[in-house]
């Protein structure tokens, strides 16, 4: 079995102060290394990978980045980056000239709304920017979205402005905490936001997010969202733990999908290496993890994206992998 996406989280450090996430302000001093990055890559061509993504913090201020684009390039491997787009559009033109593929911003308001959301002054200006720049450039851009009761009526404005931007993709995903999360204006709010941005946008042409509904598309799916604040989950087995790797470099953790790692797992959830272990990404430990959440994930999981769960059911229904998943 080919491991198709790999995820490297090359740092922990993080200019902007979301209060949702665990790395707000971060002022961590971890970098991965890059002779650390060549042993990661050789393991990578081993294991079939074909996309590579680096995640963190703020992927933009780790001054080794564009030779990890560069290096990855080489070795035949296709590369994406998430950021916060503070930092993109001064950083762009060298990311792209040394083959990055895609960029992914995070966008989770309007102008100052988002700015007060993420504590970063122009964020929402600069990003956009970024964005732009980007696609002039010929990069694939996609926009990752945290949804929930404090910003959900301003989906239909984002949308227009994505679409107004030429971005490729749309992650709209639910906003995940470790408490219930209340929408105190009804259902009747929320569907007409559904429908506004997922039936009226794909009939008007504009970009319509993909997978399922940051809800849920079914009724029980909607139930245990709305009263158990339990996002939308695959259906029947998580196709996506047979296609993708998270590696957490600093700790030397390897986890069997992108949205395990903020979950706060217990080991044996997940493969660590120790300091005289030899990193790999499809030994029989780390096979044992992703076959138990094959079969159980999608009743145990909490932090499933639309995204995520939307490819696993095509995958489970016949149809192809998708392109847009790295």
């Amino acid at each position: 079995m080919n491991i198709k996406y790999l995820f490297i989280r090359i740092l922990e450090s993080c200019n902007a102060g979301c209060w949702f996430c665990g790395f707000a302000k971060s002022g961590d001093s971890y970098r991965l290394s890059l002779d650390e990055y060549q042993k990661i890559i050789e393991e990578a061509k081993k294991a079939g990978v074909e996309y590579v993504r680096f995640t963190g913090g703020e992927t933009l201020l780790h001054n080794n980045l564009v030779d990890f684009v560069r290096i990855a390039n080489e070795n035949g491997l296709k590369t994406s980056l998430i950021t916060n787009g503070f930092l993109l559009e001064k950083k762009i033109d060298e990311l792209s000239k040394n083959g990055l593929n895609q960029v992914i911003v995070s966008l989770d308001e309007v102008d100052q709304k988002h700015n007060d959301i993420r504590l970063l002054p122009r964020l929402f200006e600069r990003a956009l920017k970024g964005l732009e720049k980007a696609r002039k450039l010929g990069v694939q851009t996609r926009v990752n979205t945290v949804c929930g009761p404090h910003n959900y009526k301003s989906m239909p404005e984002l949308q227009s402005i994505f679409t107004e931007a030429g971005v490729n993709y749309w992650e709209l995903s639910a906003l995940k905490l470790d408490e219930k999360i209340i929408y105190e204006d009804g259902m009747d709010e929320v569907n007409d936001i559904l429908e506004k941005v997922y039936v009226n946008g794909e009939s008007d042409g504009r970009l319509v997010p993909f997978g399922k509904y940051w809800c849920g598309n079914t009724e029980e799916e909607q139930t245990n969202y709305f009263e158990h604040s339990l996002p939308p989950r695959a259906t029947g087995k998580c196709h996506m733990v047979n296609l993708v790797r998270y590696y957490d470099a600093k700790n030397r953790n390897l986890y069997v999908c992108s949205l395990l790692p903020h979950r706060g797992l217990s080991k044996k959830y997940y493969r660590s290496f120790d300091s005289i272990e030899e990193f790999s990404l499809t030994d029989d430990k780390t096979q044992e993890v992703a076959n138990y959440f094959y079969h159980n994930g999608p009743s145990i999981c909490h932090g499933c994206s639309s995204t995520a769960s939307g490819c696993s059911d095509m995958l489970s229904a016949g149809e192809k992998e998708f392109e847009f998943m790295y």
